[in-house]
């Protein structure tokens, strides 16, 4: 399994309209086996203002190769160009899955998402395993570094963004943390 992750700078006047295309945008990209992973705002983190990162899952590389076909010339190149239009950039990455592990406690209760970034150098891979979505950087972003989704209580998001947080595990060892905040219609909530 693969996730195509972009982090898109947000024009701040189109905010709405980056929303609803990349709603349609996800339509569209479905009849090539795209499934929508998440939708987020940055809420805290090394991304300014209006910093939005979206994932995609996809099955293999077969289909990452049509996928970026049709984003660059094919069926997806329309609706591509109207995303443009409502952002300053955005920077894409392909992640491979390692491991998805549902967190302890109840999903459904409150907190934020958050991602971290293990350089690979700081023990990534012993991040198997951890509760959430466990995925190695493959092309774009830092290879082989790994990436951690997880969704954390309020409490836990208090203690990161204090510095609280245990820094002797594998997570405490991330080169950058963002707190994410889901839209109304994510697939992760």
């Amino acid at each position: 399994m693969l996730v195509v992750q972009e982090v898109h700078r947000v024009k701040g006047a189109s905010v709405e309209e980056f929303e609803s295309t990349t709603q349609q945008f996800w339509k569209a990209a479905a009849p090539l086996g795209v499934t929508p992973a998440w939708f987020f705002e940055v809420s805290h983190g090394t991304g300014p203002s209006y910093c939005v990162t979206t994932g995609l899952r996809l099955a293999d590389w077969s289909a990452w190769e049509d996928y970026a076909r049709s984003v660059a010339y094919g069926e997806l190149s329309a609706v591509t160009e109207e995303l443009d239009a409502t952002r300053y950039d955005t920077e894409s990455s392909v992640l491979e899955v390692l491991s998805e592990v549902p967190p302890a406690a109840d999903a459904a209760s409150p907190g934020l998402w958050v991602q971290r970034f293990i350089p690979p150098d700081a023990g990534g891979q012993t991040a198997i395993g951890q509760p959430g979505l466990v995925m190695r950087g493959c092309v774009g972003g830092s290879p082989d570094g790994i990436s951690i989704l997880s969704k954390e209580s309020p409490a836990a998001v208090l203690d990161i963004l204090t510095g609280e947080s245990d820094t002797s595990d594998v997570l405490g060892k991330a080169e950058s943390t963002w707190v994410l905040r889901p839209s109304s219609w994510s697939p992760l909530q």
